[in-house]
């Protein structure tokens, strides 16, 4: 591998936060578990009294397959101070149990609140001293004790009614703070009802609609190595001006010897002809060529079982329905990436209908298609006339280059088009009783099997 991607070590910091390309995350993540985290997982030998484990635990990735981070930051200064300035967003970010526990929350204080205002109202006035003197005026007529004053602050703050409790008006006091609790109590009820309505009208709960496959492939298109993703809409209001974009995360470290464990490579997508830009009527194939600039460049095979990776991928749009921004979010690993296959295709046309139909059902399904054993760098290195044998098994096409700058010859196989399908491989073959030495222009002998020499031509 070169250096534009991996890390001069092996190892990493264990003093950092985040241990998710580090040799020591398995030790580190088991003495940051909890006591109740701990006994768990020696309870699993009993799988009746375990539950399943989380699939996402096992990856360990950045970016969770729906799109949600597994990143912990510590060594927060004042944020709660800045978390209280910036309070609508950090409202709209709680977790549903949180924002239920403030509605239920803000609503019990204000009725408490206003229950100890009208409780000290009557008990000012004499109203539970007198409750059996017929002569005496009551602020508040049938309220008797705390817990009637906490019902008639309930009925007046959500103006459902007095029944046989209900405020004297000839009483000074009784006016002002029945304007300010029914005053109050509406702009609570507006306030909360913005506030559940805004966390369920969340775009980001657009995402889950959008899919996107579970493996990732490479393949070979065109004669060039692409890696290819497949991603859907199951909704019939489609995003709006969607565009996609990835990156690859991985370490990498530079010339003057720094270190970045999480270092971000671009990785452009195109869906089709289209560039990044998505319009998602039908599932779309994602397709990001493997080139120089691409930082899969010098990936082969035998890499993705040893290399640690993350391919994290980012499909923004447009909501139709409401006009509010989206984005929908996966992460690949190298596990994740099958090398030689591509997708099934699942788009057909109904002739009865007289309509395209779209088989979700196979929307994960990849078809085996080439045995490509090396790199992008590997393959363009040879169509440079740096490698001196490639080798088809399908039809037993060899080629051969004629000198260092001259280009190869292919045997039997004229375009560049059947160039594209060969079977590239970089080990000398093992030698034969029928091979000869054949000659060739720069000076080299090359083996060839069989006696029978098969004219050349330059590719």
């Amino acid at each position: 591998m070169s250096g534009k991607g991996t890390a001069g070590s092996s190892g990493s910091e264990v003093g950092g936060t985040i241990f998710l390309f580090s040799d020591h995350e398995q030790e580190t993540a088991s003495k940051r578990k909890r006591w109740w985290e701990r006994l768990g997982s020696k309870c699993c030998a009993l799988p009746a009294f375990c539950k399943a484990d989380d699939p996402e635990e096992k990856r360990r990735a950045i970016v969770k397959k729906n799109g949600a981070f597994r990143i912990y930051s510590a060594g927060l200064n004042e944020h709660k101070r800045k978390y209280l300035a910036d309070l609508y967003i950090t409202l709209i970010d709680l977790e549903w149990r949180y924002a239920m526990a403030i509605l239920f929350n803000v609503f019990l204080v204000t009725f408490m609140v206003f229950a100890v205002f009208w409780w000290l109202m009557a008990n000012n006035n004499g109203d539970f001293d007198n409750l059996h003197n017929p002569d005496h005026e009551f602020c508040l007529l049938g309220v008797k004790s705390f817990p009637g004053a906490i019902l008639f602050s309930i009925e007046t703050q959500t103006t459902i009614g007095y029944g046989m409790a209900y405020p004297n008006a000839d009483c000074g006091a009784t006016l002002p703070l029945m304007y300010l609790q029914v005053v109050l109590g509406f702009f609570l009820e507006t306030l909360m009802l913005g506030f559940i309505f805004v966390k369920i009208a969340r775009p980001k709960y657009r995402s889950n609609t959008i899919l996107f496959s579970k493996k990732a492939v490479i393949n070979q298109e065109n004669g060039q190595l692409v890696l290819q993703i497949r991603v859907g809409d199951l909704r019939k209001s489609h995003l709006v001006d969607s565009c996609i974009s990835g990156m690859l995360i991985r370490r990498h470290s530079t010339a003057e010897g720094a270190y970045y464990p999480l270092y971000q490579f671009n990785c452009e997508f195109s869906a089709n002809g289209m560039g990044d830009r998505v319009f998602l009527l039908w599932p779309i194939i994602l397709t990001h060529i493997i080139d120089k600039d691409s930082p899969l460049y010098d990936i082969r095979p035998s890499d993705l079982s040893t290399e640690k990776f993350e391919l994290v991928l980012f499909l923004s749009g447009t909501v139709e329905s409401t006009g509010e921004t989206c984005q929908a979010r996966t992460s690949y690993l190298p596990k994740e990436i099958l090398w030689g296959h591509r997708f099934e295709r699942i788009e057909e046309y109904d002739i009865g209908h007289s309509r395209w139909h779209v088989d979700f059902a196979g929307f994960d399904d990849v078809v085996y298609c080439q045995n490509i054993r090396h790199s992008a760098k590997e393959l363009d290195s040879f169509r440079e006339g740096r490698i001196e044998k490639i080798t088809n098994f399908g039809d037993g096409i060899t080629v051969e280059e004629e000198g260092a700058g001259a280009g190869p010859l292919v045997k039997a196989a004229a375009s560049s088009q059947q160039l594209s399908s060969l079977r590239y491989d970089l080990s000398p073959s093992p030698a034969s009783p029928n091979d000869k030495e054949v000659p060739v222009a720069s000076g080299r002998s090359k083996k060839k099997k069989g006696a029978e020499k098969v004219s050349e031509t330059r590719a």
